[in-house]
């Protein structure tokens, strides 16, 4: 299935941002993409255009729709979404609790897009552990663990190696966000952190200006600066994230090295 999700055991890490300029990544690579918002500030829309006044999204309707296709929202960058949705806290709550009862119901509702030929579906978690995170795991979702290239990301790195924010028998991937080469610490974390995990880190993005500076312009980092070294990061990050996809395997697609 071509499910890739996002989390940490912690928030402020920026993961959401680096959710959203992966998919435009995923989709310059020739991929149809899809990103699902399972976080209830439902900040992802904003990096695709959708204003605060959408109220549009996929959880008040979650339960009843079996097919969410039917409940995409198109943005101008072609990328589809799941937003979360303006919702209550009776509806949260009610969401949140038949997600626990049901995590194989994701993958269900997701199936028809999940198993389509060069098609991604990109999951935004909340932080911490969640229901969405069981139902990744009971997707048999790609798991990706962003972190910072800093001392708190050190401290939380034994709960996500040992299973106990994934889950046991869940082996993650790797994303090293905001490292700034500049800081002595953020420099020596990221080293230790590449010598640690090994080929799960899929790659390193740079703390970058350009990365906010192109979300106030409500355009993507490969519109506003696609010279600059965050837009590097990211495309290689989507090259790896690529080559994982097990449908691109079985049909022979592989993205192209750099």
């Amino acid at each position: 299935m071509n499910l890739v999700s996002l989390s940490s055991p912690k928030g402020g890490v920026g993961k959401t941002t680096l959710t959203a300029n992966l998919a435009h990544a995923l989709k310059r690579l020739g991929h149809r993409v899809v990103v699902i918002d399972f976080d209830v500030q439902n900040a992802l829309r904003l990096h695709f255009g959708l204003g605060f006044g959408e109220g549009r999204g996929f959880v008040a309707q979650a339960v009843e729709i079996h097919d969410w296709r039917r409940l995409l929202v198109p943005s101008a960058s072609g990328i589809e979404l799941l937003p979360y949705g303006e919702v209550s806290d009776a509806q949260r709550l009610a969401f949140e609790s038949w997600l626990s009862a049901h995590p194989e119901a994701v993958a269900q509702r997701l199936g028809p897009l999940l198993n389509e030929p060069r098609c991604v579906v990109l999951a935004d978690l909340p932080p911490g552990p969640s229901p969405s995170l069981a139902a990744m795991g009971a997707a048999d979702a790609i798991q990706v663990a962003v972190l910072l290239a800093d001392s708190a990301s050190l401290s939380v790195l034994p709960r996500i190696e040992g299973g106990d924010f994934m889950g046991p028998g869940v082996r993650p991937y790797y994303i090293i966000n905001q490292v700034d080469r500049r800081r002595r610490l953020s420099s020596d974390v990221a080293d230790f952190l590449q010598d640690r995990l090994g080929s799960p880190l899929l790659g390193n993005v740079h703390r970058d200006e350009a990365i906010p500076e192109a979300l106030a312009c409500e355009q993507s980092i490969f519109d506003y600066a696609p010279a600059s070294a965050a837009a590097h990061d990211i495309d290689t990050l989507a090259r790896s994230v690529s080559r994982l996809l097990p449908s691109l395997q079985s049909h022979g697609v592989v993205a192209p090295a750099l």
